[in-house]
C-alpha cells in the first residue's frame, strides 16, 4: 500500500504550492491572446489554395480594348482541387482540435478501512491516459494540470513538413470557351481550344502546432460515484506554402495564356502563417463503480464534451460529443492493468470556413455567368469515434508509478485520401484524340469512404513529491499513419487531493 506521510509540514506545502504556480504561470504565458488576426485558421489552406489558382489576364483576341480573365478556369474545373483540398481542410480541422488530454481521474484513490477509517485503495498512482475501475472517494477533490506541446508531420502517411515533400494536388482546366467539338466523356472540358488540355500543379507544404493547458478537477459525490470538469486552453499554430505549377500540356510552353503574370511566368507560391489562442471544448465527466473486490474493480463512464471552442480558429471540433465507456482495471500486488472501451457520439459540424466555394461566377469571354457549373460540397459532419485504450502501471516504489497505454480511436465513415497515378486523357496538342498524360503522385480522394484508425502508444510515471500532490510526465508517440500524424509528444503536469 501507499505510505507516503499524508500530511505536509509549511515547508513541503509552500515548495508544492511554489511548484505548481510556477508550471501555471509559465504556460499561461505561453498561451496569452495574440494580435487580433484578419482571417480565421479554418480557412487558411483553402485560401492559399485559392489564391494560387489566379491566372494573370490576357488581351481578348476578338475585341483587344477587353481583357479575359483567366482567375477562375482552374478552381471551376479542377474538382480534385476544389473538392478534395476542401476535404483535406475540413479533416485537419476535426482531428487538430480533438487530440486526446491525459487522465484526469487522480492519483490517489481512498476509501473506508475496516475500523472506518479512511485509506488508499490502489497500490498505484493510477494510469497515465486512461481511466481505472476505483473512484476517488466520498468528498474527496482531486485538482490537476497538464500541459503538451504537439507538431503534426504528416496526413494518411504522407509527409507535409519538408521543401522535398508534401501533398500535391492536380487541377483541370474548365470548359470555359464555346464548344467547336465533343465532349470526352472522361474529362470536364471539350479541349477546345487546346489551352483547355493545360493542367495546374499545387503541391501543399506546412507545419502545424498545437500547445494546450488543461486544468482538471474530480470531487467524490459518493465512495462510488466522481463527477469531473477539464477545461483546455489551446494555441494552434500553423505555417503553410502552397506551391502552384502550370502543366501547359494543350498551350505552349511560351504561352501566356495561362501564366501568374505579363511575362509568361507557369509557376506561383503563396504562403501564410497565423495563429490562434483561447479556450477549447470543455469536458464534463462522470464515473460509477458498479463492482469492486480487492483485486479488480469495473466501471462505467460518461463523457460530455461541448463545443465551446472557436471551431472558426480550429480551437474546438464545432460539435456536442458524448461518450460512453466501460473501464475495468485490476491490481496484482504492484501490477495494475486496465482496459477502455467507449463509443463517441457526435453532433455538429466542423467550420463551414475549411470548405467554403467562394468563387465567382462571372468569369467567361463574355462576362456572362458559366454554366453548368456545380461544385460537390464536402462532408463538414464530425464523425462518430470507437475509442478504446489498454495497459498497465506498476509501483515501482511507494514513490513512483510507472506506465504504458496503447490508446486507439476508429474515426468512422469519412472521406480518405491516397496517393494516386491519375491518367488525364487528350493532353497533346493538335487534332484529337492525343496521348494521355499521367499524373504520378497526386493526393487524391479514394473512391468510397473509410475509417481512420488511429493509436498512440504512452510511456511515462508518476512521481509522489510528498503528501498527496504528483508530478506526471509522459511521452505520447504514434503507432499509425492514419489521418493527422503527430510527432512525439511530451506531456507534463500535476495532480493534488486536497
Amino acid at each position: 500500500m501507499i505510505t507516503g506521510q499524508l500530511r505536509l509540514d509549511q515547508k513541503q506545502r509552500s515548495l508544492i504550492w511554489m511548484t505548481g504556480t510556477l508550471i501555471l504561470a509559465a504556460s499561461l504565458v505561453a498561451l496569452v491572446p495574440g494580435d487580433a488576426r484578419a482571417q480565421e485558421l479554418a480557412g487558411l489552406v483553402k485560401r492559399l489554395f485559392d489564391e494560387v489558382t489566379i491566372n494573370a489576364s490576357t488581351p481578348n483576341p476578338a475585341n483587344p480594348a477587353a481583357n479575359i480573365d483567366h482567375s477562375s478556369h482552374f478552381f471551376l474545373g479542377g474538382e480534385n482541387l476544389t473538392l478534395a483540398v476542401r476535404q483535406l481542410n475540413v479533416a485537419l480541422a476535426a482531428q487538430l482540435a480533438s487530440f486526446p488530454l491525459a487522465s484526469s481521474s487522480g492519483g490517489f484513490t481512498f476509501g473506508l478501512g475496516p475500523s472506518g477509517e479512511i485509506v488508499p485503495t490502489s497500490t498505484t498512482f493510477g494510469p497515465l491516459f486512461a481511466e481505472r475501475g476505483v473512484t476517488i472517494g466520498l468528498k474527496q477533490l482531486n485538482f490537476g494540470f497538464t500541459f503538451q506541446g504537439t507538431n503534426y508531420s504528416s496526413f494518411d502517411g504522407q509527409s507535409f513538413e519538408s521543401a522535398s515533400d508534401g501533398l500535391a494536388f492536380i487541377s483541370q482546366h474548365n470548359d470555359c470557351c464555346p464548344a467547336t467539338g465533343p465532349l470526352s466523356p472522361s474529362s470536364t472540358t471539350d479541349f477546345n481550344p487546346a489551352f483547355e488540355r493545360d493542367l495546374l500543379r499545387s503541391t501543399l507544404r506546412a507545419t502545424i502546432e498545437t500547445k494546450t493547458a488543461a486544468f482538471f478537477a474530480n470531487y467524490g459525490v459518493t465512495d462510488r460515484f466522481d463527477v469531473g470538469v477539464a477545461v483546455p486552453i489551446v494555441s494552434v499554430n500553423i505555417d503553410a506554402r502552397v506551391d502552384a505549377e502550370i502543366l501547359r500540356l494543350g498551350s505552349t510552353e511560351t504561352s501566356t495564356t495561362h501564366s501568374f503574370n505579363s511575362s509568361g511566368t507557369k509557376t506561383n507560391a503563396t504562403a501564410e502563417s497565423d495563429s490562434a489562442k483561447g479556450i477549447g471544448d470543455i469536458l464534463f465527466r462522470a464515473k460509477y463503480n458498479v463492482y469492486r473486490t480487492t483485486t479488480a474493480a469495473l466501471a462505467a463512464a460518461l463523457d460530455l464534451r461541448l463545443p465551446t471552442g472557436d471551431k472558426d480558429n480550429l480551437l474546438g471540433t464545432g460539435a456536442t460529443q458524448m461518450q460512453g465507456m466501460f473501464v475495468a482495471s485490476a491490481e496484482y500486488g504492484r501490477m495494475s492493468p486496465h482496459v477502455n472501451f467507449g463509443y463517441t457520439f457526435s453532433s455538429g459540424e466542423t467550420s463551414a470556413l475549411a470548405a467554403s466555394d467562394d468563387i465567382p461566377q462571372t468569369h467567361s469571354n463574355n462576362g456572362a455567368p458559366i454554366p453548368n457549373v456545380t461544385l460537390n460540397q464536402p462532408d463538414l459532419s464530425v464523425p462518430d469515434e470507437v475509442n478504446y485504450t489498454f495497459g498497465f502501471d506498476v509501483a515501482a516504489s511507494p514513490q513512483l508509478t510507472l506506465g504504458f497505454d496503447l490508446r486507439g480511436r476508429t474515426i468512422r465513415g469519412v472521406p480518405r485520401f491516397d496517393l494516386q497515378d491519375t491518367t488525364y486523357p487528350n493532353r497533346g496538342p493538335g487534332a484529337l484524340p492525343q496521348p494521355a498524360f499521367t499524373a504520378q503522385d497526386e493526393f487524391g480522394l479514394e473512391p468510397t469512404t473509410g475509417n481512420y484508425n488511429q493509436m498512440l502508444g504512452v510511456v511515462g510515471g508518476k512521481i509522489n513529491l510528498g503528501g498527496t500532490f504528483l508530478l506526471n510526465l509522459s511521452l505520447l508517440f504514434p503507432l499509425t499513419d492514419d489521418g493527422l500524424k503527430p510527432k512525439p509528444t511530451p506531456v507534463v503536469g500535476f495532480d493534488y487531493v486536497f
